[in-house]
Order: structure tokens, then C-alpha cells, then sequence
């Protein structure tokens, strides 16, 4: 009986047990996180190969002496596990192999007293030595060329002030232990797919590899699915960004090759509607990236110097060749494919998709821009020219040999031996106004609004009168080139255009900034690293 009372009295106290909440599993310390700033660092990192690295980084846990914390910067990827330093902040030298892909590069913040760990990870280009600027061709014999790379404020995202702005000189003859053998007409630099230089002269053209500064990759035939047996006239270098594709002239007929490393040769030239290649272009251009074209929309526009007419580009992700225009002007006036005495000598980008064509009648001399609609369906529509502009009140118009536009203003510039000039396509008769001159014993060989560029530009600050401030370099940087015919010096003038519309030129050249000396400049562009 005692025993049946004992095992009653502990049933109960198990039952009285249970009415009672089970508080442990509230019990819990959360633990507080580690923090890492990195100030705003890009994701992607460039640094040339034997180029130091240095990424400033600020790692806390509330509440924690930072003695508890352990820090790593491990380097992977193509073949590559190096452990690059273990402390809070990075600064090495890098040396593994230059790439074209990157190498994943991960900062891990330890929590040794409770063994949690916080990984970030970023991705490191190693290229060549020679980091993002503007190259330069010039010449000092006018037989050969040469290649110059100008590093610095105006041209990189990385610098902040032009005493680290530096010149490398001659980066084409010393890594490839030659000049280039004629004068370069042209050059482009790719970073969409893969990154890639070409070069252009009359009778050649090269693809060089920035990664293994500006050598040679290959040349002429080797870039063509096709070889050319005999003549071999290089025109114009471009892009198309939707695709992506390389485009070039060769002996009047457009070649495209996609912009992948695998795919280094230019197709057979592009046909006609009509099967044939009866055409011969000497200027051409693309729409750019975007908006996306609609299906029928102009992808580009080509002058055929041979029958003295435009022809239009097809979508790229069709099998169309190039057509003849179908329509003219909603007035009729501007048919592009009855030019009669006027001949294409400028083609350039517009705002809202269009493009501007300056063309010259052989005649009378009269100077014409006519804006072509890129949005417009030719099958259907009569709105493909949207616009024409009479430059009879242009003063100098007749000297003029460099014409420049882009696609955030309705402004055309023209530069003369010694002065540039600003079109305001406002009127059909449009004014015009002097923007620039050069100083005394110069002349203008070449000018360039810069569309796209990570660099800065030094303007006056309306805010604080006497101060400077930075201004983003797309879109409002032209490059002017000038030589002086005695002392046989070229140079490149960076001029900000301070209001996009108005072609608003800074002309005091205290806010310009130039660079030199070179030989005679013959082409510039923005080499990016991505």
C-alpha cells in the first residue's frame, strides 16, 4: 500500500512538473555581427602585374576588442591559391599571371572567441602594366606611327589629381620591337566580351592585347575567315553593342566578327538585297547600346561613295544584307539614295536615337547635316529623315576638316586649321558660334567629344568663386590635337564642355589641360580596362 502512495505522490509531482513553462530554450545569446566597411570599394579590381594593391578596409564586432579578430586575403582562380596578406587592411604587390578573366579575391574576418567567420569577395583583373587613359598615334616621320598611353585625372576613375598623371611613351615600338610600319587611320579599344585594341592603317590592321601590353596578337589575313589574295584597303574601325560585334572596311565592304575571345576572324563581306557586293562605303556608323531596336527599326547607316548613296544596316540577329533606303523625307527633299553632287564626309551619333550626316555638295561648296531616325521603320514609314540643316551662315564652313557630334546634344562642332566652331541644330538655318583657338604657330589636326570616359574634369565652382570642382568627363570632354609645324610638336587639349545643348566650351584655358609633346597626332581613343 506505502508503495502505491509513494509512486501516486511522484505522478503527481511530475503532473504538477509539467504546468510549469520550460524557459531554457528562451535562454539564448544572440551573438552580435561582424561589420565590414570597405568604403564604397568596387566589386571588380584592376592593378597591371607587379602593380601594388592597396584596399582600405574598416572590420569591427560591437562589443569586441579587435585583437579578437583575425583577418585573410586569399587569392584564387586560374591555377592560382595564395594567401595575399592577414591584416585589416590589404597592401601587396601583385604577381601572378595577367588574365582575362579574374581572380576571385576573398577577405575573411574571424570571430576567434566564437569561431564565426564574415567573407566578402571581389574580383581582381590583373593586366598589363598599363592601366585605363587615352592612347595616342602620332608620327614623327610621317612613314611610321608610334602608340602612347596618357594616364591620369581626365582619362581614370583612380586618380584624383593630375601631379600622378604620367605618359608612356612609345608602347607600341618597345613591346613589339617595331614602329608601326605606315600611318594609323584608326583605332578602337573593346571591353564588351573581351578587352582588345586594333589598330588601322591604309593597308592593315592589328588586334593587340592589353594584357600583355599592346603586343601583336594577330594581323591583317589572320583576322579574316577569307583571305585577300590581293588589294587590301582598311577603312573605318567600329562597334556594334548589341551583339556584340566588331565591324570593319575593308575595300569598301563591311566585315563583322563577334566579340568573344574565341571568335577572332571577321566573316565574308556583307551583300546587298540583291546578292551582290556592288557598293563601296567610306563612312559608316551603328546605333548605340540603347534602347534595344525594334524589329524593322535601323540598326546603322553606310555611305556608298561608289553610287553616291546611304544604305541602311539590318538588324544584327537577322540574316538580312544591307539595303537600299526605300523612302525619302516626308517632304521628299532628302532622298538617301539620289545624293547627286553632295558626297557623306561625317556620319555621327544624334540625341534620341538618330544620327547626323554632314555632306558637302561637290559644286556649290554648300555644306548640308541631315538627321537620320533610327526608330523609323524604311519598309513602312516616310519618317527615316527627319531633319535638314542649311549651313550657309557658317563662317569658315569651306576650311573645315573634322566634324564631331554625340548623342546628348543637337550640336554639331567643326574645327578649321584654327578655330572650333558649335552648330546649334535649332533652325533649319542654324546658328554658329566660335568655341575655340589655338594659340599662335598651331594648328588643329584633329578634334573628339569623349562619350564615354571614367575620368574628371576640373571646372569652376559657381558655388565657391575661386575653387574648382569636378565634372564627370563623359559628354563634356572635347579633345583638341594640335601641331606646330617649327618645332614639329603635337598635342592633345582636354576642353570641358561645361552645359550639353550649347555647345558651351570652357574657352578660358586656364581650366584646359594638355598633354605633350608628341609628333603629329593622327587618332586618339579611351583605352578602358573594363
Amino acid at each position: 500500500m506505502k508503495t502505491k502512495i509513494f509512486l501516486g505522490l511522484v505522478m503527481i509531482c511530475f503532473l504538477l512538473g509539467s504546468c510549469f513553462d520550460d524557459e531554457s530554450s528562451k535562454n539564448v545569446e544572440f551573438l552580435k555581427p561582424i561589420q565590414i566597411n570597405d568604403f564604397s570599394t568596387s566589386m571588380e579590381l584592376y592593378v597591371s602585374q607587379g602593380g601594388r594593391l592597396k584596399i582600405k578596409t574598416l572590420a569591427y564586432k560591437e562589443g569586441m576588442d579587435d585583437a579578437a579578430l583575425s583577418f585573410e586575403w586569399k587569392l584564387q582562380g586560374h591555377g592560382q591559391h595564395e594567401t595575399l596578406g592577414n591584416t585589416m587592411i590589404l597592401d601587396t604587390v601583385i604577381n601572378v599571371p595577367m588574365n582575362r578573366e579574374a581572380y576571385s579575391l576573398l577577405y575573411t574576418v574571424t570571430d576567434t572567441e566564437n569561431e564565426l567567420t564574415v567573407t566578402k569577395r571581389y574580383y581582381l583583373y590583373v593586366t598589363g602594366q598599363y592601366e585605363a587613359g587615352l592612347l595616342v598615334a602620332d608620327t614623327k616621320d610621317e612613314q611610321t606611327s608610334d602608340l602612347h598611353l596618357i594616364i591620369g585625372k581626365n582619362f581614370n576613375r583612380n586618380y584624383s589629381k593630375h601631379e600622378d598623371d604620367r605618359v608612356f611613351e612609345n608602347i607600341y615600338s618597345i613591346n613589339n620591337g617595331t614602329k608601326i610600319g605606315e600611318l594609323v587611320t584608326d583605332m578602337k579599344s573593346v571591353v564588351a566580351g573581351y578587352l582588345e585594341t586594333s589598330i588601322a592603317t591604309e593597308h592593315s590592321v592589328e588586334d593587340l592585347s592589353p594584357l600583355d601590353n599592346f603586343t601583336v596578337i594577330r594581323r591583317n589575313n589572320d583576322m579574316f575567315i577569307k583571305a585577300f589574295d590581293g588589294e587590301f584597303v582598311v577603312g573605318g574601325l567600329n562597334n556594334c553593342a548589341r551583339g556584340p560585334y566588331d565591324v570593319i572596311a575593308v575595300n569598301g565592304h563591311i566585315h563583322k566578327r563577334t566579340q568573344y575571345e574565341e571568335a577572332t576572324t571577321y566573316g565574308v563581306g556583307m551583300l546587298l538585297e540583291d546578292l551582290t557586293d556592288d557598293y563601296y562605303v567610306t563612312h559608316y556608323l551603328y546605333r548605340p547600346y540603347n534602347p534595344y531596336p525594334g524589329e524593322g527599326d535601323l540598326f546603322g547607316i553606310a555611305y556608298d561613295q561608289k553610287h553616291r548613296r546611304f544604305l541602311a544596316f539590318p538588324h544584327f540577329r537577322s540574316e538580312d544584307n544591307l539595303h537600299i533606303f526605300r523612302n525619302t523625307s516626308a517632304d521628299g527633299k532628302q532622298d538617301p539614295n539620289q545624293l547627286g553632287n553632295k558626297e557623306c564626309i561625317y556620319i555621327g551619333y544624334g540625341p534620341n536615337v538618330t544620327m547626323y550626316a554632314v555632306l558637302k555638295d561637290s559644286g556649290t561648296g554648300l555644306h548640308e547635316i541631315w538627321t537620320f531616325n533610327m526608330n523609323a521603320d524604311d519598309k513602312n514609314r516616310p519618317d527615316v529623315i527627319t531633319g535638314c540643316y542649311i549651313l550657309d551662315g557658317c563662317p569658315d564652313i569651306e576650311k573645315a576638316h573634322k566634324f564631331q557630334s554625340q548623342a546628348m546634344e543637337e550640336v554639331m562642332y567643326y574645327a578649321t586649321d584654327d578655330k572650333v566652331y558649335a552648330v546649334l541644330l535649332t533652325a533649319s538655318h542654324p546658328q554658329v558660334l566660335p568655341k575655340y583657338e589655338v594659340n599662335p604657330g598651331e594648328k588643329i589636326t584633329g578634334i573628339q567629344v569623349v562619350e564615354y570616359c571614367e575620368g574628371k574634369l576640373e571646372i569652376p565652382n559657381t558655388d565657391k568663386p575661386g575653387e574648382l570642382t569636378d565634372l564627370g568627363a563623359s559628354n563634356h570632354m572635347m579633345l583638341v590635337m594640335t601641331y606646330n609645324e617649327t618645332t614639329r610638336e603635337g598635342k592633345v587639349i582636354v576642353v570641358p564642355i561645361l552645359s550639353l545643348g550649347t555647345g558651351d566650351l570652357i574657352q578660358d584655358k586656364a581650366y584646359h589641360r594638355e598633354y605633350g609633346p608628341f609628333g603629329r597626332i593622327l587618332k586618339t581613343t579611351c583605352y578602358h580596362t573594363r
